[in-house]
């Protein structure tokens, strides 16, 4: 691994001025392009209590010879990370462990961020803290927006309007789907296990849906939705997981995902029955298709429930021509 810090990160960590202040991270593969723009939109920020924090998993274009430039720019404090690739939630831990400030945010390299991005997290981090809630607060959810400018929402959308729970509350109780950006107090984060070791079928496993950590950040936290935006995001357009062709790999982690979701947020996903029949029934396809054994299914399975409906949908899943996998 590969640890470059610019003059700037290396006077700001002498002074220790890590509280009130936030990591942005930067996940990247093999996209050294988007980098000079991040950096504008980063040296645009109207509040400068931020460290940047790039991490190449494993990049072999050029990103690297980008960086030492960005580096030599030294702007505002900067680390620029080299690692083996792994996935983004293997950069997403390395991330972690280098960081020292109060507040941590992943922001992709292919999104657009507002000029208040910094402020608008850290003035609602203070009402939080004058309100009394920084124990049970460990994380504030701001929206995002499309191109057109509209919220990635499947609710109406009122300005400015903050709401706390958890996010398996959000999701599975209030039934409210939305493309977040989210700001995490660093320790909070850092007293859950994100990413689990010794699991069934890890050697296969590369990538980890981020709702899986998520789900184990809401079991202790909740977040600040807070109704406003500094971020546009970019849609993919292919998001269908069932239609089109993909590699094994690609199913390999999508079944080993869904069923730790299954596994995790049973409690909270039994709530609506065709919600779980219908996750129930996708593992029970991805098995079939990836050739795993039914019994490896059922011994990996704690629940009595769980096991009964992989039982009974079985003959369902065994027909399903999708997904096709090369």
């Amino acid at each position: 691994m590969i640890y470059l810090q610019n003059q700037k990160y290396k006077e700001w960590e002498e002074e220790k001025h890590d509280d009130g202040w936030l990591t942005f991270f930067t996940p990247t593969f093999n996209r050294a392009y988007f980098l000079l723009r991040l950096y504008d939109m980063l040296v645009a920020q109207t509040n400068n209590h931020f460290v940047w924090l790039l991490v190449s998993d494993g990049s072999t274009d050029d990103t690297k010879e980008i960086a030492d430039k960005l580096l030599v720019r030294d702007d505002f404090p900067m680390m620029f990370i080299y690692k083996e690739n792994g996935g983004k939630h293997s950069a997403f831990k390395v991330a972690l462990d280098n960081t020292i400030t109060e507040y941590f945010i992943c922001m992709d390299d292919d999104d657009l961020y507002q000029s208040d991005a910094v402020e608008t997290f850290l003035s609602e981090w203070r009402r939080i803290e004058e309100e009394g809630k920084t124990d049970e607060i460990g994380a504030i959810r701001t929206l995002a927006q499309r191109k057109d400018g509209s919220y990635a929402s499947n609710v109406p959308v009122k300005l400015g309007e903050r709401h706390d729970c958890t996010t398996l509350v959000r999701t599975y109780v209030e039934d409210v789907y939305q493309e977040n950006w989210t700001c995490y107090r660093t320790a909070a984060l850092k007293t859950i296990e994100l990413f689990p070791e010794g699991y069934w079928l890890q050697e296969q496993h590369s990538f980890f849906l981020e709702s899986i950590w998520q789900g184990r950040f809401a079991r202790k936290y909740k977040c600040r939705y807070y109704n406003v935006s500094v971020r546009q995001y970019t849609d993919d357009a292919d998001v269908s997981l069932m239609r089109a062709t993909k590699s094994r790999k690609h199913y390999q982690n999508m079944f080993i995902n869904e069923k730790m979701v299954l596994d995790e947020q049973l409690d909270y996903i039994k709530r609506d029955f065709r919600l779980l029949l219908t996750k129930v029934v996708l593992v029970g396809i991805l098995r079939a298709k990836l050739n795993i054994k039914f019994s490896d299914l059922l011994k990996n399975t704690n629940s009595k429930l769980l096991k009964m409906l992989y039982c009974i949908l079985l003959p369902i899943c065994m027909i399903s021509p999708n997904p096709r996998i090369n």
